[in-house]
C-alpha cells in the first residue's frame, strides 16, 4: 500500500540525504558542538534541512512514478494513486460476424445475421472484409451471372452488385471482392442474396449441382466492423475477471501501519452504446498470508450496479461515460481491509445488456468501444505506525573522506544530531557491502540504534514542536578505513509514529527535519 511505501522510503531518503551530500550546506567550523581538542580534531560533515513536502515529492518521483501528492488548504497532504486498468473490448462479446459460407438454395435467398440470441443488427459498417462467389456449373452452356445484395451499400452509396461469367462444365471462384467501407442495413436481422444466371439464349436458370443441391455459394471472409447499430436484448455474459496488484513492493517485514479512513474509487469507463448492468460475482482482497478478505458494502444493490452509457438517441456515439463507486469507512469495510495490508484484489464481473428489457432502445458499438475498470486510492497522510520495518540497498559516496590519510588516526567518532519537526521516530542499522554485496561491517555495534525521536503532537496528531536527538557513533581507524571505500550499503530501519504508534498523526507539508553530522578524529600523537 502506498502510505506504507511512503513510510518505507521516508528514513532511507533522510539517510541518503546525509550520506551522499557530504559537501552541501557545510556548518561553521566554529560550531561549539564540534570544537577542537588538544589531540582531537572535529569538523562538520554537513547540516541540511528537509521539508516534508519536498521529501514526499522526491519519494513519489523515485518510487511511485505517475502518482500525485496534493497539499490541502489546511497543510495536510493527500496521496492519490491508481491501480491497474482491466479492459473489456466489445469485440470480445458481440462481433461474431467474422465470416461463413452461405449456400444459395434459390435465385433469391435469405440468411439471418449470425448474432447472439435477442440481438438485432440494423446497421453494420465494415472496416475490412472479403466476399468470394463460388459456382458449380454442370451445364454445357456459358452462364452470364450477377449477384446482388440489396442490404449492402458500397462506399459510393450504390447497392452491391457483381457481374461474372461461368464457363460450361466448370467450377468458378471469383477473386476476393473487397467490401471495406461497405454498409449493411437490415430491419429484421437478415441479408438477401439475389443472383441472376442466363444461358446464351437469354433463358434465366437456377444453378444446381443436381436437383435440390445448390450450385452457388457465398463466402464472407475476415469481416471486421467499425460500427454496429441495433437492439441489444436481455443477455448475461462474462464481462471482466482480473487481479489487481495493490502493492508490488510488499515485503514480509514486521510491523504495523494503520491508515485513517482510506478511500477507494472504482471507476467504470464505458463507451458501449447500450444499457449495461454489472453483476459482481466475486470481489475479495487477498491478505499477506494468502487469506481472503471479502469486501462488504452497502453501495451495491443485490451485488449489481448500472453503468452510465452513451446514448444513440442523444447523439453520443463515440463518447465515454463514467460511473464512480467510492468505498470508504461509512459504506464498507474498506478501512479494515486496507489496514490488513492486502496484496491483491481479485474480482469477477458479469454484464447484463438491456437489464430493463426496453425494446425501444437503439444501441451501438464502435470498433473502439470498451468497458474499463480502474481503481484509484485516496490517502490522507494521517495514520499510525509501530515498529514498521523497511529494507533498502543504498548507493554510498563518502566524497573527499575517501582520500583522508588515516595512518595517523587512532579512532573516529561520528556525531549525528536530528532536530525533528515530524511525528515520526526511527531506529536503524546500516550494513556496508563489498563489491560482491557481502556485509563487511555495520554502522552500529550490537544491532539497530535509535536515531530520531518524534516531535510532540497535539490532540489532532499535528506536530507542535521540535525534538532534538543526539547520537554518537564511535569507530576505530581501521574500521573507518574499510567502510569509507564502500559504494553500497544495506539499510534496515523501523518507524514508529508519535506516542509509540498509539494514535493517528498527520503529516503536514510544512513539517521538517534538520540533520547535522560531524566527525571527530583522535590522532596517534
Amino acid at each position: 500500500m502506498h502510505y506504507k511505501q511512503l513510510l518505507r522510503f521516508f528514513v532511507p531518503a533522510l539517510l541518503v540525504s546525509f550520506l551522499v551530500w557530504p559537501a552541501c550546506n557545510k556548518a561553521d567550523f566554529d560550531d561549539p558542538e564540534l570544537a577542537d581538542h588538544s589531540n582531537e580534531f572535529a569538523f562538520p560533515l554537513f547540516s541540511t534541512n528537509l521539508v516534508l513536502k519536498d521529501l514526499m515529492v522526491k519519494v513519489l518521483n523515485d518510487t511511485l512514478s505517475g502518482d500525485t501528492i496534493v497539499v490541502n488548504p489546511d497543510g495536510t497532504m493527500t496521496l492519490y494513486y491508481t491501480g491497474d486498468v482491466a479492459e473489456k473490448p466489445a469485440s470480445d462479446i458481440f462481433l461474431d460476424l467474422t465470416g461463413g459460407i452461405f449456400p444459395l438454395t434459390d435465385t433469391i435467398s435469405e440468411s439471418p445475421i449470425d448474432t447472439i440470441d435477442g440481438v438485432t443488427v440494423y446497421q453494420a459498417n465494415l472496416s475490412n472484409g472479403k466476399i468470394i462467389i463460388s459456382v458449380v456449373n454442370t451445364s454445357a452452356d456459358t452462364l452470364s451471372c450477377k449477384l446482388r445484395i440489396p442490404q449492402m451499400m458500397t462506399p459510393t452509396g450504390q447497392l452491391f452488385a457483381y457481374p461474372f461469367v461461368v464457363l460450361p462444365n466448370a467450377t468458378y471462384a471469383s477473386p476476393e471482392i473487397d467490401v471495406t467501407d461497405h454498409i449493411l442495413k437490415s430491419p429484421d436481422n437478415t441479408l438477401q442474396f439475389i443472383y441472376e444466371a442466363y444461358k446464351p439464349n437469354g433463358e434465366r436458370i437456377k444453378i444446381e449441382i443436381s436437383p435440390g443441391i445448390p450450385g452457388v455459394f457465398i463466402t464472407f471472409k475476415d469481416l471486421q466492423f467499425s460500427y454496429l447499430e441495433g437492439y441489444w436484448g436481455y443477455q448475461q455474459y462474462s464481462l471482466i475477471r482480473d487481479t489487481i496488484e495493490i502493492d508490488i513492493n510488499q515485503t514480509d517485514l514486521v510491523g504495523d501501519v494503520q491508515i485513517k479512513n482510506p478511500k477507494v474509487t472504482m471507476r467504470i469507463s464505458n463507451s458501449w452504446g447500450f444499457p449495461t448492468r454489472g453483476v459482481i460475482k466475486y470481489l475479495s482482497f487477498i491478505g499477506q498470508n494468502g487469506e481472503e478478505i471479502p469486501l462488504e458494502s452497502t453501495v451495491f444493490v443485490d451485488d449489481a450496479v448500472d453503468f452510465n452509457w452513451p446514448s444513440f438517441a442523444q447523439g453520443e456515439v463515440g463518447q465515454t461515460k463514467y460511473t464512480d463507486i467510492t468505498l470508504d469507512e461509512t459504506n464498507s469495510n474498506i478501512a479494515a481491509i486496507f489496514n490488513a495490508q492486502p496484496t491483491r484484489l481479485i474480482y469477477e464481473v458479469d454484464g447484463i445488456s438491456n437489464a430493463q428489457q426496453d425494446p425501444d432502445i437503439i444501441g451501438f458499438l464502435t470498433d473502439s468501444s470498451t468497458i474499463k475498470l480502474s481503481v484509484a486510492v485516496e490517502l490522507l497522510l494521517e495514520g499510525s505506525a509501530k515498529n514498521f520495518g523497511a529494507e533498502q540497498t543504498l548507493d554510498l559516496d563518502f566524497g573527499s573522506l575517501t582520500d583522508l590519510d588515516t595512518n595517523n588516526v587512532e579512532s573516529v567518532e561520528f556525531k549525528l544530531v536530528s532536530e525533528n519537526g515530524t511525528p515520526i521516530s526511527s531506529n536503524l542499522q546500516l550494513y556496508f557491502l563489498d563489491e560482491n554485496g557481502v556485509a563487511i561491517d555495520s554502522l552500529f555495534d550490537g544491532g539497530s540504534q535509535f536515531i530520531m525521536e518524534a516531535a510532540p503532537i497535539n490532540n489532532e496528531g499535528v506536530a507542535t514542536g521540535i525534538t532534538r536527538t543526539e547520537k554518537f557513533i564511535p569507530m576505530s581507524s581501521s574500521r573507518f578505513e574499510t567502510i569509507r571505500q564502500t559504494k553500497k550499503a544495506f539499510l534496515k530501519t523501523a518507524f514508529t509514529t508519535a506516542q509509540n504508534g498509539s494514535v493517528p498523526v498527520k503529516l503536514l507539508a510544512t513539517d521538517n527535519v534538520t540533520i547535522k553530522m560531524g566527525i571527530k578524529a583522535k590522532t596517534r600523537f
